[in-house]
């Protein structure tokens, strides 16, 4: 059962959209039961929940105890199903209208901030796997997608990265993106953790331009990248990537469509969903998950 968490060293780096992305594929293009994937937001901002449900339902959620907060809360004191504890999108997602999502939560009395305060104050740094595990989430979902904050506070990747050897880490082909991306792996190595990640570039080739360029001089796949000439400083920097783990060489360039809070509450159009299967698909197959071929498509 592959448990795929997604880590970055910066911020907006895209975890939330790659995240909703790898459960789309999976249901639309892999043929996975959508009931059989779970998407856990391990943010206690609940930015995936919120883009996916909106303020008032992740509201109603909190005051039902239909969160990951809860649901560890209500382990210290009795048997937990995850179940109990996941809501799906329906209306409020078409896109992703049967996939079970497991938000954060919050209440008068903390947020799932103090909870995993608490799992790192007493050492027990796979207590979410142990949660996981013993709610039978394992058991009843084929993947497992967690959702993390940045790097910043470094205990939400690492309780997430316990989960799983394998972690995706999207990131901007910058040299400051790739430079703390660099450090977030060898911090990570050196709190004992065995990762293998697997690196995607995941930007805007309009505002990104050199960098698009520098990316497809490297012979990396990035739709209608203009001609301008590489920065060489930057394509040292992305070579040297390839030394802390597998970058796929094909990037996801924004689209408005996919990469706004448009997505998932709206199934994109045919065209742009292909254009991001692709590069989604290169990603399994980093991961080792089987996955189809995605029709082609002439970009403009």
């Amino acid at each position: 059962m592959p448990v795929v968490p997604v880590i970055s060293a910066s911020g907006g780096a895209g975890k939330t959209t790659l995240s909703l992305l790898l459960a789309y594929v999976l249901v639309k293009h892999v043929g996975v039961d959508p009931k059989r994937v779970l998407l856990i937001d391990l943010d206690p901002t609940a930015g995936l929940t919120l883009r996916v449900f909106g303020d008032e339902a992740y509201d109603e959620m909190c005051k039902r105890r239909r969160t990951l907060y809860h649901m560890d809360l209500d382990s210290k004191v009795k048997n937990v199903r995850v179940e109990d504890y996941v809501s799906y999108p329906g209306r409020f997602a078409e896109a992703l209208s049967n996939v079970a999502v497991l938000p954060p939560g919050e209440d008068d009395g903390g947020d799932l901030r103090s909870r995993v305060e608490d799992w790192f104050k007493y050492g027990d740094r796979e207590a979410l796997v142990h949660l996981l595990d013993r709610a039978g989430a394992f058991s009843q979902y084929d993947y497992v997608i967690i959702d993390t904050a940045p790097f910043f506070d470094v205990k939400y990747t690492v309780a997430a990265a316990v989960a799983s050897k394998r972690v995706v880490v999207p990131l901007r082909p910058t040299i400051t993106d790739i430079t703390r991306t660099k450090r977030m792996v060898s911090a990570l190595r050196n709190h004992n953790l065995d990762i293998d990640p697997v690196f995607i570039f995941n930007f805007d080739k309009d505002k990104h331009v050199t960098e698009a360029a520098t990316l497809v001089s490297l012979n990396f796949k990035v739709p209608a990248a203009k001609r301008v000439n590489p920065n060489p400083k930057l394509r040292e920097h992305i070579a040297e990537l390839e030394n802390y783990g597998n970058v796929v060489k094909s990037a996801i360039v924004y689209r408005k469509e996919i990469s706004d809070a448009v997505f998932p509450r709206e199934s994109p159009s045919e065209r742009n969903e292909i254009a991001v299967c692709g590069p989604v698909v290169e990603l399994f197959k980093a991961l080792r998950i089987n996955a189809p071929e995605c029709p082609d498509y002439e970009e403009d």
